[in-house]
């Protein structure tokens, strides 16, 4: 190993693997190893669960922007980590990395406050993932996503067989996984891979536009339209007949439900306090 390879680990060493800020009721989340295109080593993953912990604890995160540092998004899984623990255990200490990551995308996914991607380059592989994981995706128009697997003969993971089909179909989902092809911002949107993609200058603040609308907006109405959502993403149509009723009959009772509808007939605009 030469200098400039000790230098280089030396100075991921001590930047924070993730940053982390609140500033009007908007959490921002920023993967912060731009040396690697901000990779998924242990360290990293390890610190993305204890942030969105916290932020599914703190009542002042009304929403959540996560993006990445530097040139990329998320260029996936660096399974050496800074310490290697991957290889030296095996398959099982991938395994239980890989199970690690699952838990926090669960948390991601069930949470009530809504996640808005950032998509500010590469998002490959396990970086694909995290972005589709997330509620909103939005990305500037010189990125990429990636469910690269197959190009070092892996297989999808981090949720995303459940949710490439959902997004794309079956057969666009079987292509992006079997050729593992880049798919440009501006494809993504087009085939509902993404919600939108703007210019490169203009993601952030795309981004935090649409934050700050959901954290203006009736907060208990936007985290129970999300469960249903998902939850809709199985069972049958009954099911969800069944769940829309009783999320109805629970949102109805709320304030910021008769608060909509006064505003609604007195023509103004509403005044959500998120009660």
């Amino acid at each position: 190993m030469n200098s400039s390879d000790d230098e280089e680990r030396n100075i991921m060493k001590d930047t924070p693997p993730v940053l982390y800020e609140i500033k009007e009721n908007i959490a921002t989340v920023t993967l912060n190893q731009p040396g690697t295109l901000n990779a998924l080593t242990f360290e990293m993953v390890e610190k993305l669960d204890e942030v969105v912990k916290d932020i599914h604890r703190n009542e002042e995160v009304h929403a959540v922007v996560l993006t990445g540092s530097g040139r990329g998004f998320c260029s996936g899984a660096n399974l050496l980590g800074s310490s290697g623990q991957a290889l030296s255990a095996g398959g099982m200490g991938m395994r239980a990395s890989i199970m690690r990551m699952n838990g926090l995308l669960r948390r991601i996914a069930e949470m009530e406050k809504p996640w808005i991607a950032a998509v500010n380059g590469p998002a490959v592989g396990g970086g694909c993932s995290l972005a589709l994981i997330c509620d909103l995706v939005i990305a500037a128009q010189s990125a990429y996503l990636s469910a690269g697997y197959v190009k070092v003969g892996l297989v999808l993971d981090m949720g995303s067989t459940y949710m490439l089909t959902r997004l794309v179909g079956l057969h666009k989902a079987n292509e992006l996984a079997f050729f593992g092809e880049r798919v440009a911002a501006d494809e993504a949107v087009e085939i509902g891979l993404i919600n939108k993609s703007v210019a490169d200058d203009k993601l952030m603040d795309a981004a935090l536009e649409w934050a700050h609308r959901l954290a203006r907006g009736p907060r208990l109405a936007i985290g129970v339209n999300k469960f249903g959502i998902r939850s809709a993403l199985e069972g049958t149509l009954e099911d969800a007949l069944n769940r829309e009723a009783m999320m109805l009959s629970m949102i109805a009772q709320t304030e910021d439900a008769a608060e909509g509808l006064m505003a609604f007939l007195q023509k103004r605009d509403p005044d959500f306090k998120g009660k």
